[in-house]
């Protein structure tokens, strides 16, 4: 039974680590499909739940789960093997490769689930997130090797032959750290995403982030690990800017809960993680300057929050009505 367990898990790492573009579409975008028709299930009932009454998605939104699902499925293999996107050297081993694609495929399912119930009921359920988070922390430390970037690479002090300094139980402990990089990711998630919470509270006077929000970006970091996650904080105004403007003009929607926003940054960090790292990691091993961008971050939100608040307090004339004029 082991040798036949063997033999599969062999098969499967040759197919996904060998097996050329066109056959890894062929082969995972079949599955995408079975994974967006089960996650149009789940998001129906958990939107009944949230509605307080039995709901079906319509067929516009169901069709986009299940395009988004395929897409992004058949993707991710392609551009982790084929375009090397997660291929760093001191990344995980490419032995690894067939196991974090699943671990990732499992992740993205979840950002998918996560973004329909917020745009629809501006709400995160905790059977999303804390299932997430449960299953990003047991596979990092169960099978380990799924992350990344380990938690800890200094590129600012460079050892002739080796490469970036790398702490030593790290290479020799892979599950406990799995499950290390796991925890501190998830910490550095929630904790920057209620840091701004409750920048926006003191600054606004009203909540710009809500606890779904944190307890999303916990999950993203626990998958992700800290690094990728404090890039994917940095990412998602910008798709928040995009998203935005997009849905403003297609169908006039102005309020745009921020869920979306953080899982199509966590998606855009997993896609260009290579690119993104390899001009930030001399930033990630400096503690000083860690310390500093975080102050110069906290104080920037700040910033940004008082001039909306300013902005928001400026009175504004009423227009008078025709009736008005009239009557006048």
């Amino acid at each position: 039974m082991i040798d036949w367990l063997r033999g599969i898990n062999q098969h499967w790492f040759e197919f996904v680590t060998r097996a050329d573009s066109v056959a890894h579409v062929a082969a995972f975008a079949p599955v995408g499909l079975a994974i967006g028709w089960l996650l149009v299930r789940w998001c129906n009932r958990l939107l009944s739940m949230e509605r307080g009454s039995p709901y079906r998605l319509q067929m516009a939104p169901a069709i986009a789960i299940l395009v988004t699902s395929v897409v992004l499925t058949a993707a991710l293999p392609v551009a982790v093997i084929a375009g090397r996107c997660q291929s760093l050297i001191e990344g995980g081993s490419i032995d690894w490769a067939q196991w974090r694609v699943m671990y990732h495929l499992v992740f993205v399912a979840l950002l998918i689930a996560a973004t329909v119930v917020d745009l629809d009921q501006y709400i995160i359920p905790d059977e999303i997130t804390a299932t997430g988070t449960i299953l990003a922390v047991i596979g990092a430390f169960a099978i380990s090797n799924m992350q990344l970037i380990p938690v800890w690479v200094d590129w600012n002090h460079w050892l002739p032959d080796v490469g970036p300094a790398i702490p030593g139980w790290i290479k020799q402990s892979h599950h406990w750290h799995g499950l290390v990089w796991s925890l501190v990711g998830m910490i550095v998630g929630a904790g920057l995403t209620w840091l701004a919470r409750f920048v926006s509270q003191a600054v606004l006077g009203v909540e710009a982030l809500g606890l779904g929000d944190v307890t999303l970006m916990a999950m993203i970091g626990g998958f992700m690990g800290w690094q990728p996650v404090v890039c994917v904080f940095l990412i998602a105004p910008v798709c928040g800017l995009l998203v935005g403007l997009l849905l403003q003009f297609t169908v006039g929607r102005k309020a745009l809960p921020y869920g979306p926003c953080l899982a199509a940054a966590a998606v855009i960090v997993l896609f260009t993680w290579r690119l993104i790292w390899e001009r930030t990691r001399d930033l990630f091993g400096h503690v000083p300057t860690l310390i500093g961008l975080a102050i110069l971050l906290i104080g920037g939100m700040a910033a940004l929050l008082g001039l909306l608040r300013l902005y928001r307090a400026i009175p504004v004339a009423r227009r008078h009505s025709t009736t008005d004029d009239v009557a006048d």
